[in-house]
């Protein structure tokens, strides 16, 4: 049978790294400033981080199934406890270095000078951004609908684009920024809007690369519907339709 007294502390325990894990992955996952030098290895370790919550969570519930008597079976339990406590502070370390990067990098993202680029030798629907002074590219032109891969148009504005970048401001940083509306996601691959916002930022990332960008100096951001157009009703069909977008912008000068 199982004391009383340690399915009580394995419920106490269970309850408190449930908060903590909480805590420490929802920040993580909401974060939204991801440049590309640094999304593959944060993908990673994040793959890594919830690897470690579910296993976790296995082993707690196997923890209280399992009968225990005697005090040999209290020490063990009590062993496995401090094993599962050391394995919760290597994830909350994981946490406050994931923190920290974003942070760095979000802070780097605010601090680029605006640079305001001209709409009028592109199409019609680009616009200027009035807060960022980036183009503002929308998804109707580059991707077909809930789709996240370049249509033929949308590859030849983004060359378009790439042409005049290169040639009004080599060397500069690029930052690419994905941006969806406020409308849930339902029957899709992606599992929310900052993960289409991702995904469309990194196509046109591609994009730029295959037509010989050097990647090093580009940064990719997904803000998911966090950040609607300026002036614009995100709560309408046109105000969704404009918020569909992916954004350009140029920093300063690369090394």
């Amino acid at each position: 049978m199982i004391s009383l007294p340690l399915i009580h502390h394995l419920e106490q325990n269970r309850s408190r790294w449930t908060r903590l894990l909480l805590l420490l992955l929802v920040p993580i996952l909401f974060s939204s400033c991801v440049p590309y030098v640094k999304y593959e290895d944060v993908a990673t370790r994040l793959k890594r981080v919830n690897r470690v919550n579910t296993d976790m969570e296995k082993r707690l519930k196997d923890s209280q199934l399992t009968g225990y008597e005697g005090d040999a079976q209290l020490q063990r339990a009590s062993a496995r406890i401090e094993s599962l406590q050391v394995e919760l502070a290597g994830v909350m370390q994981e946490r406050d270095v994931l923190q920290q990067s974003n942070s760095a990098l979000s802070q780097s993202l605010t601090d680029v000078p605006k640079v305001i680029i001209s709409t009028e030798q592109f199409a019609p629907q680009v616009r200027t951004n009035p807060e960022t002074g980036g183009l503002m590219l929308n998804n109707e032109l580059l991707f077909a609908k809930g789709r996240s891969v370049l249509a033929k148009k949308g590859k030849e504005l983004i060359g378009e684009l790439i042409n005049m970048i290169q040639r009004d401001y080599p060397g500069r940083y690029i930052f690419i920024d994905g941006h969806t509306d406020n409308t849930p996601i339902q029957k899709s691959k992606n599992a929310d809007n900052w993960e289409l916002g991702a995904k469309r930022a990194h196509a046109v990332f591609q994009e730029f690369v295959k037509q010989g960008v050097d990647k090093t100096l580009i940064s990719l951001t997904s803000n998911g519907w966090a950040k609607p157009v300026p002036g614009v009703d995100p709560d309408t069909e046109s105000g969704r339709s404009q918020c569909r977008r992916v954004e350009i912008r140029i920093g300063s000068a690369g090394n």
